[in-house]
């Protein structure tokens, strides 16, 4: 008779070997993407290359210009802290957060989501034509830099602080989103294929995440 000393020690339920979730990141990726790429463009061909569109866009910054005149100094004064140096030194205080706490890869990640978003989003501008010859301000460049600096910051936050940070990323992309319509820079349209590009961006990142996990194989035993 086999005593308990003398069994091999077997678990009791196979282990459960996570592949990384690479599947879902792609699937989720590839979704996230074109969903992004879509807003992006219906932006433009709706509210833009649409005759009837541009004059709900317009409309609609008009209305939102009336409604914060009085405080329309104080609004240009935030939106001018937005600039090359203070993105700059954002960057860099994300880059410190996340290499003290080893997070190389989604530093990376976050500069990559910063600076490719924002080179779609100039070269968008250049491309895209507007009625009349004026210059084309699809996407909104702000909305889109504040956009990608809060999501570059969770990637290398810790996880408790995740839905706090999250939570004030929110309230500070509205919070822009609605001060460059109410300072007349952007028209909502902008607003909106700006963050299509975010959407296209992250998806694309996800996408060569899922595949990095899927080619480094599973977890060594």
């Amino acid at each position: 008779m086999t005593s308990l000393e003398t069994r091999p020690t077997v678990p009791l339920h196979p282990v459960v070997r996570r592949d990384g979730g690479w599947a879902g990141r792609v699937v989720g990726g590839l979704v996230l993407g074109v969903l992004g790429t879509v807003v992006t463009a219906a932006s433009w061909l709706l509210l833009v290359d649409s005759s009837s569109g541009r004059r709900l866009d317009h409309a609609v910054m008009v209305a939102v210009e009336g409604v914060f005149s009085g405080v329309r100094s104080e609004v240009l004064d935030l939106l001018r802290l937005v600039s090359v140096a203070s993105v700059g030194l954002a960057l860099v205080a994300i880059a410190v957060i996340g290499l003290s706490r080893r997070r190389v890869g989604a530093v990376g990640a976050g500069l990559v989501m910063v600076l490719l978003s924002q080179a779609i989003t100039q070269g968008l501008k250049a491309v895209l034509p507007r009625e009349g010859g004026a210059e084309n301000s699809l996407p909104s460049g702000h909305v889109t830099v504040i956009s990608a600096l809060v999501i570059a910051t969770l990637l290398v936050l810790p996880a408790a602080l995740r839905y706090v940070a999250g939570a004030v990323g929110l309230v500070v992309i509205a919070g822009a989103s609605v001060a460059v319509i109410a300072a007349g820079w952007h028209r909502p349209g902008d607003v909106l294929a700006a963050y299509g590009v975010i959407a296209a961006v992250g998806g694309a990142l996800l996408v060569v995440d899922g595949l990095r996990r899927a080619l480094s194989g599973p977890p060594a035993r």
